[in-house]
């Protein structure tokens, strides 16, 4: 990526959470949320297209917050919304926003300040999509390509049976961090679908690296003001390298997230807890790539040929 585009990346999607962190604590986190899917989204598909997915699951989030079985509820309806939206060629706006969606289904954000909460959510997609369309990032992506009505429906129904799943066993197992797993899960969906598995791998070698960096760094030194530089700095350095570096991606982005996430946990538990949940992640993903494989190859081989050649 451009050190440009690196540069407005980092004001649309760092400067909302800072500002809130600063004045709300661990509240104004909400502003990462919304920020980050409404800029990506806006780079895909344009601002109204990113306004109308980041509100959605933005809502869809409020009524997942605190309410786990709510939470088992909403998973498989945005699965099949997605699913929809692949049909239409826009399933990567729907996708980044469904990552951030996912953090709704933990306790890290209080849910009793919902009216607060989306105040500063609303604050927030505002900004980024404001900084994207003045500087001229909008549709900057490329084109998505949309899929047959066979191929939409076997993506949302599998993506709406993982993300149900998904969520399910974060929460049973994993903890107060067990949107990992379904954020990761996510994140593997992402079109091009045709790279499901090799992407999956090159998540999980980033992932590992990425965490080993992370507990080295925090052996060598715990500072607060160590831990946050490298959070900041690591994350422009990972857009940096798209589409250069699939793993370097993913390993720069792990230290940003673990560093800036360790300021309120401990590091220690953070990072294994990101392995168990990537590792998990990775088996269900390529679990059910395997499945839907085996549905397209009996309902419309030639979908299936045309994608795994893209």
């Amino acid at each position: 990526m451009p050190w440009r585009s690196v540069a407005v990346t980092t004001l649309a999607v760092a400067a909302p959470p800072a500002i809130g962190v600063a004045i709300y604590g661990r509240m104004g986190a909400i502003a990462f949320i919304a920020a980050l899917p409404a800029h990506l989204a806006a780079k895909d598909e344009g601002v109204l297209h990113a306004t109308l997915v980041t509100l959605i699951l933005g809502l869809a989030g409020l009524l997942s917050l605190g309410a786990p079985d709510m939470a088992l509820i909403v998973a498989p309806v945005l699965g099949i919304m997605t699913g929809i939206c692949g049909h239409h060629g826009v399933a990567r706006p729907a996708l980044r926003a469904l990552i951030t969606w996912t953090v709704f289904t933990s306790p890290i954000l209080p849910s009793d300040e919902k009216p607060l909460l989306f105040a500063i959510f609303l604050l927030a997609m505002v900004w980024a999509l404001a900084v994207t369309k003045i500087f001229g990032e909008t549709r900057t992506t490329g084109e998505e390509d949309g899929e047959s009505e066979e191929y939409a429906l076997v993506f949302g129904t599998i993506l709406a049976f993982g993300l149900a799943a998904s969520v399910y066993v974060g929460n049973r197992f994993f903890g107060n961090h067990g949107f990992w797993f379904p954020l990761t899960f996510v994140v593997l969906c992402i079109p091009p679908h045709g790279r499901l598995f090799s992407r999956t791998m090159k998540r999980t070698l980033g992932t590992i690296l990425g965490t080993a960096l992370a507990l080295a760094i925090a052996w060598i030194s715990e500072a607060a003001w160590l831990t946050a530089a490298l959070g900041i700095l690591a994350l422009p350095l990972a857009f940096r390298t798209l589409p250069w570096n699939y793993t370097f991606f993913t390993a720069l982005l792990t230290i940003s997230v673990l560093e800036i996430l360790a300021l309120v946990t401990d590091m220690d538990t953070l990072a294994f807890e990101r392995l168990n949940t990537m590792a998990a992640a990775a088996a269900l993903t390529l679990a059910l790539g395997l499945i839907g494989w085996t549905v397209l190859r009996v309902l419309k081989p030639e979908a299936l040929d045309a994608l795994q050649e893209k």
